[in-house]
């Protein structure tokens, strides 16, 4: 007697890395046994999956370029400071959505990267950004550790301006808006404090050395 199999996904799981995690097996109509079953463990595409709806129509309004890729900025939730720019296709941004780790699509590559999947310095993407066209991506969130690859907390620390004063670069140096620059200021006048002053100390010394003042 000839028994017919149907080919069937028993499960289906999305990982935290983004990845499809799925079980297929071959049911016997006549009694049930399931035959070559087969669990895989795989990369398999994100848009290969379903996935919910809001997602799914989220990620078709994204325009990436011809080859389905759209710039991607990943920007310091707390000091608004530029971290790094990379790009993302389709089967990044939803690997972000869904893990809340900034993942990136590798051209040189041509695979998915998560940043800080080798240093362990992830960035903690708290929410995500499009622009007005849909062709650019902010993902706005909190480093582990530094972004750059020379150590650096940022990859955005050469100033053009520095540059054309032939002043050298600074690792350490942020991109910072208005207040942390003020910030940044006020922490360095704080640290040269216990060195010697020369001539008259500056206003915000000044505040800094005087509890009256500075209340």
């Amino acid at each position: 007697m000839s028994v017919a199999y149907f080919p069937c996904i028993q499960s289906v799981k999305v990982t935290s890395r983004g990845q499809g995690l799925f079980s297929i097996g071959n049911y016997s109509k006549s009694n049930n046994n399931k035959r070559c079953c087969l669990d895989v463990a795989s990369t398999k595409k994100l848009n290969d999956l379903h996935l919910e709806p809001k997602v799914e129509t989220l990620l078709d309004s994204v325009k990436g370029d011809e080859k389905g890729l759209a710039v991607a900025i990943a920007q310091n939730v707390d000091t608004g400071s530029i971290l790094m720019q990379g790009f993302a296709n389709r089967n990044a941004l939803a690997t972000t959505i869904s893990s809340r780790k900034a993942t990136f699509y590798s051209r040189s590559r041509s695979t998915l990267w998560t940043k800080g999947k080798s240093s362990k310095n992830f960035i903690n993407v708290h929410d995500i950004f499009l622009d007005c066209d849909r062709d650019s991506i902010i993902y706005l969130g909190k480093p582990d550790g530094p972004t750059c690859h020379t150590g650096s907390e940022t990859c955005y620390y050469t100033s053009v301006t520095d540059m054309l004063k032939d002043e050298q670069a600074e690792g350490n140096r942020l991109a910072l808006t208005t207040l942390y620059s003020l910030e940044s200021t006020i922490s360095q006048c704080k640290a040269e404090l216990a060195a010697p002053q020369d001539g008259k100390p500056s206003w915000t010394k000044r505040l800094l050395l005087d509890e009256n003042l500075l209340c």
